[in-house]
C-alpha cells in the first residue's frame, strides 16, 4: 500500500466526481472522499486552493480539478511501481504535469 494520500473533494449528483471515484476504484488507488456539501472545512479548502467546479483531486502537494483521466492513470502507473511513491515526489511531479496528462 502507498503512503501517499488521495482525496476527492466532491458532492453528491456530481458526475464527474462519481467518474473520479470510479476509476480511482478501478485502479485499485485508495482515497478519501470528501463532501463539500456537508463538510465546511473541505469546503474551504477547495476555495483556498482557488477552484470553482467539482471534484477536486488533491494528491501530496499536487492537486487538480474535474476528471482527469490521464492523471489518474499516472497515478496508476506510480502505484503499480513502487511500494512508496512518496519516494517519488520527483517522478510523480514529472507524471502529474499538466501537459503530460
Amino acid at each position: 500500500m502507498t503512503d501517499i494520500q488521495i482525496t476527492v473533494f466532491g458532492k453528491p449528483d456530481c458526475p464527474q466526481c462519481h467518474t473520479t471515484k470510479l476509476h480511482l476504484e478501478k485502479v485499485g488507488l485508495p482515497y478519501i472522499y470528501r463532501d463539500v456539501t456537508r463538510d465546511e472545512e473541505a469546503r474551504e479548502l477547495v476555495f483556498l486552493l482557488g477552484y470553482k467546479t467539482l471534484p477536486v483531486v488533491t494528491v501530496g502537494d499536487m492537486h487538480w480539478s474535474g476528471y482527469r483521466y490521464g492523471k489518474i492513470k499516472q497515478l496508476a502507473k506510480i502505484h503499480a511501481g513502487a511500494a512508496d511513491v512518496s519516494s517519488l515526489d520527483a517522478a510523480a511531479e514529472r507524471y502529474l504535469e499538466d501537459g503530460a496528462a
